[in-house]
């Protein structure tokens, strides 16, 4: 029984370790996803003090009257070197591409360049794929240098590279100058790794790196210095195959940090970023600060220089995605990519794998696989989750205080579901091996019914399996709950304005924001159709469930505008509509498996009382049934209708928020309303007409009042039959 267990979980190992390398072979899943969790599991920290970013953004482009042109702030980096070379800065590393000579500039800069003595500056690096319309580079060069790099024939299977260098009079002037850019990747656009090396010799942040250790006099005279740190790693590369770099060898027992600095002068040309968080965590000081000599406390810092605007917005260039990014952050400017990387290699800090993947993945594997074989069942998945959570738990923590990357992606998406299903169906073929048994031994002794047996035993296990499914799909059940019907206003019209790409991640981030007050709110996305949205509020008191579906409705308004505030796409105006009353839950047999449908009235009315806000121009209607429960919450009568499909009247109040205060002027204004609506009601249409215009004097953007101001003009030339008060609407 031991070595049967011990195989079976030897066999989930293998079999899961197989398929989950297969699948991270295939789509990078581990880079993808993994890494990325990593990140955002850890959240941010601390980065060196010693890196500064000095940004050309919104407020230095007012200040300086440069606008986006980068090549109209030359004429102020000159006074930004003397003024940072005043405080002392320790390196100032432009990443700038000073391609295009600007005479009237160029002598000054290169002055004070030669003064400071410690200025590295960035190469324009540029790549041209295997057809000529393939040509790409971090960021623009001058524009002479727009043109492919060479011409070839569209059967001629290579890649081409070339560095525009910086202006001889700005090259000759600086520390040195290097190479800076990033993977282009156009089916994952997300910045995880970059490169070091270009062409065998130092990108821009390693250089500065091996500049700023000899400053320090970490260095310790291993490298020459009658040559720039840029040629020397390049010769010091050349020399690696012999596992040794000129000035030091490796001895049998180096220290760290000349396993460090011959990991990177030795290593691959490529290593993934220990970001520190979202953009701006660096510390940034805006560079017309720097500028006119407002900023302190730049003795000793490494600083970078760039366009780094704090507010993204489409369109901008330069600027990338990395695994903080989300709608609030927004891209990451390359300036600061950057100095994270240099930041890095201060730290001494590289995200390496503690085990190769051929090791990690089967021990996590036979891990499970033990869990599950020698504890059946509900046990032995509970032991198996809580093994993946604790080796979840260890991977962010080692990934935290190390960097040690242990791939989570592959364990926890494919092994432990693959795993738990290959040691369910051992489960079920071992109950069905012992019924057999026990039918077969029970035959033994009662010849009459072998026959039976042997036509039937076939069948158990497809009997028991067609029931379950029979249960399964036809699961319902009756509850009594409240129904949020959402809408986007106009959405055709938007729709129209937008490609369907567009309008896709427009919708997935207006539905995230929707998302997140319906779950914290304990209710229920049944489903998503188009620009609308069903969520249920079940199983708790009736009051409860009224103020948590308003709360939520509330908060969807407050975040709506906040996107609305921010968005540079589209904004979007969202409709709701709610009511109670009892449904039935189930899935049909065409519904999506995330769906869960709420049938019955409740969920029709509340999306006819959704359609009611584009007439009263209101945003949240509920019945008024509701309103009684809402002790929290400020509300008004907005009036009773006869909706399209229904023969009874309906009475619907308008939430408006959290009634946290007590208002006179609102108070006074609810109570002229209140008045309106009685004499509307009540035929009284001159008294309404002058009570909603008084209203609308004081409030010229209440939508109810403009509704029945209207009304109430009309039936005074028009009057209804059989007036009873209820405004009928004819469409929804």
């Amino acid at each position: 029984m031991i070595l049967r267990r011990l195989g079976r979980a030897l066999i989930i190992a293998l079999l899961t370790s197989l398929v989950a390398a297969s699948i991270d072979y295939a789509t990078n899943v581990e880079i993808t996803q993994g890494l990325d969790r990593l990140f955002q599991l850890r959240g941010p920290r601390l980065p060196p003090s010693e890196v500064v970013v000095v940004a050309m953004d919104e407020s230095s482009e007012t200040a300086l009257q440069v606008g986006r042109d980068l090549s109209s702030w030359r004429k102020f980096h000159a006074e930004l070197v003397t003024q940072l070379q005043r405080q002392g800065a320790a390196l100032i590393i432009f990443d700038l591409q000073f391609i295009a000579s600007q005479p009237d500039y160029d002598p000054a800069f290169a002055d004070a360049i030669k003064k400071a003595g410690n200025v590295l500056i960035t190469q324009c690096y540029q790549k041209q794929g295997k057809n000529a319309w393939e040509f790409s580079g971090r960021d623009e060069c001058a524009d002479i240098n727009q043109n492919p790099i060479a011409e070839k024939p569209n059967d001629q299977q290579t890649e081409l590279s070339r560095n525009n260098l910086p202006t001889p009079t700005l090259a000759a002037a600086a520390l040195d100058h290097a190479p800076f850019y990033v993977p282009n990747d156009a089916e994952d656009s997300i910045i995880r790794e970059t490169w070091t090396f270009s062409r065998a010799s130092l990108t821009l942040p390693p250089l500065a790196w091996v500049y700023h250790l000899d400053r320090t006099g970490a260095l310790k005279n291993r490298a020459s210095l009658y040559q720039p740190f840029s040629e020397w790693s390049q010769t010091q590369r050349q020399q690696c195959h012999a596992n040794k770099v000129d000035g030091f060898v490796l001895s049998n027992n180096p220290s760290q940090f000349d396993r460090f600095l011959y990991q990177v002068i030795c290593g691959s040309d490529s290593r993934f970023i220990d970001y520190y968080g979202p953009p701006n965590t660096l510390r940034y000081e805006s560079y017309s600060d720097v500028y006119a000599g407002k900023v302190a406390d730049l003795q000793g810092k490494v600083v970078f220089v760039g366009k780094a605007n704090r507010q993204y917005l489409a369109g901008k260039t330069d600027f990338f995605y990395t695994p903080f990014t989300n709608t609030e952050t927004g891209k990451m400017p390359g300036v600061e990519i950057m100095a994270t990387l240099f930041a890095n290699l201060l730290e001494n800090r590289v995200i390496a794998m503690p085990l190769p993947p051929a090791l990690a993945l089967p021990l996590f594997g036979i891990s499970i696989g033990l869990c599950l074989t020698c504890s059946n069942g509900r046990s032995g998945l509970i032991l198996s989750l809580l093994v993946t959570v604790g080796y979840v738990v260890m991977a962010v923590w080692l990934f935290n205080s190390s960097a040690l990357w242990l791939p989570i992606s592959c364990p926890v998406l494919i092994q432990l579901p693959l795993a738990g299903l290959l040691a369910s169906r051992w489960q079920r073929m071992d109950a069905e091996t012992r019924e057999r048994n026990l039918a077969l031994a029970f035959a033994q002794r009662v010849p009459e019914w072998q026959d039976l047996l042997k036509a039937t035993i076939g069948n158990v296990h497809y009997d028991h399996a067609f029931d379950k499914e029979v249960k399964k799909l036809s699961a319902s059940r009756d509850v009594f709950g409240l129904c949020l019907s959402t809408d986007i206003k106009d959405y055709t019209v938007i729709a129209r304005r937008h490609s369907a790409h567009q309008l896709m991640e427009l919708l997935q981030h207006y539905y995230q924001l929707l998302a997140s007050p319906v779950r914290s709110g304990k209710g229920i996305i049944a489903n998503v159709i188009g620009d609308s949205m069903m969520a249920l509020w079940i199983d708790a008191p009736a009051e409860q469930l009224r103020n948590a579906a308003c709360i939520a409705a509330l908060e969807i308004q407050l975040a709506v505008a906040r996107f609305n505030a921010s968005s540079t796409i589209e904004p979007l105006y969202t409709r709701i509509g709610i009511h109670e009353g009892d449904m039935t839950l189930g899935k049909l047999v065409l519904d999506n498996p995330g769906n869960l449908n709420p049938i019955g009235d409740a969920a029709n009315t509340a999306s006819r009382i959704e359609g009611v806000n584009k007439y009263l121009g209101t945003q949240i209607l509920a019945s008024a049934v509701i309103a009684p429960s809402l002790a929290s919450i400020l509300y008004r009568p907005v009036g009773k209708f006869y909706l399209v499909g229904r023969d009874e009247a309906i009475e619907l109040v308008e939430v408006m928020a959290l009634s946290t205060d007590n208002n006179p002027a609102r108070a006074l204004f609810l109570q002229e309303f209140a008045a309106g609506l009685s004499a509307f009601q009540q035929g009284a249409w001159q008294k309404a007409e002058d009570t909603f215009r008084n209203i609308l004097n004081y409030y010229n953007h209440d939508g109810p009042s403009q509704f029945y101001l209207a009304l109430a003009i009309q039936y005074q030339t028009n009057p209804p039959t059989g007036w009873e008060g209820i405004v009928r609407f004819e469409g929804k």
